[in-house]
């Protein structure tokens, strides 16, 4: 692949473990890594290799990818981590549809990101639309990790949708078989009370996992786990006989 950053994205340049959140533009994609990140960074800052964000300096809005890279595991005699993290977001507006399916290429796991906000609706609709479309069978038969984040339920009632909407919304995309599985994988997350106790969390220093704010834990947990899901698969697959 002739351009460099699509090679990247695509995954070609780095062996690991491959995770994109993928979702319309401000659902909150990069503020979920950037909280991730920066919460690696104070509880384990040996492990974090690489964070790169790829924005508009006056929209802050993201205009080709964010990559993220953090270490897993022991470390080795060559002083690298068992295994390699790599963490990307795909660019919400609709100019970067190409950008969007190269990213989404080699992944392992993805994180689905939704706008709870009500006037929104249309973009997670074609958003979840176009992840179908561009991942088919693989986002639905289990073959690579998926979960589902719900952003912005700091809103009011009023003004937002529910986990059950959204779950709605996953099985008219074919994201989700079922209402009720769907609602089931999804958590309900809050990036911007999550970032006001970041900021708190900057403030005190170093601190424990233990310690993490209960805002700032459900948007960690879902990368957790998809993380442990990812690794599951591949320990068996080098333990399986040849």
């Amino acid at each position: 692949m002739a351009n460099p950053d699509q090679a990247i994205a695509a995954g070609e340049t780095s062996a690991g473990i491959k995770i994109v959140f993928f979702g319309p533009s401000l659902a909150g994609k990069t503020t979920v890594l950037s909280i991730f990140h920066a919460i690696r960074k104070r509880e384990d800052p040996s492990s974090v290799y690489q964070f790169l964000k790829l924005e508009d300096k006056a929209t802050q809005r993201t205009i080709g990818f964010d990559h993220a890279i953090f270490g897993l595991g022991e470390r080795g005699s060559s002083g690298q981590h068992d295994f390699k993290i790599h963490l990307f977001t795909v660019p919400g507006q609709d100019r970067f549809r190409a950008m969007r399916k190269v990213v989404s290429q080699g992944l392992q796991g993805m994180i689905v990101v939704i706008d709870s906000s009500k006037t929104q609706w249309e973009a997670n609709k074609a958003s979840l639309k176009e992840l179908f479309e561009i991942m088919g069978e693989e986002i639905t038969n289990g073959s690579i990790s998926v979960q589902i984040m719900l952003n912005k339920m700091d809103l009011p009632i009023s003004e937002r949708i529910s986990s059950f909407e959204a779950a709605q919304l996953l099985v008219e995309s074919k994201i989700k078989a079922k209402i009720a599985d769907a609602q089931v994988n999804i958590l309900e997350v809050s990036c911007l009370a999550a970032v006001k106790d970041l900021a708190e969390v900057i403030k005190a220093g170093k601190f424990d996992p233990k310690d993490r704010p209960p805002t700032i834990q459900r948007i960690i947990q879902p990368i957790q786990m998809i993380i442990r899901e990812i690794l599951i698969k591949e320990i068996r697959k080098r333990q399986a006989p040849p």
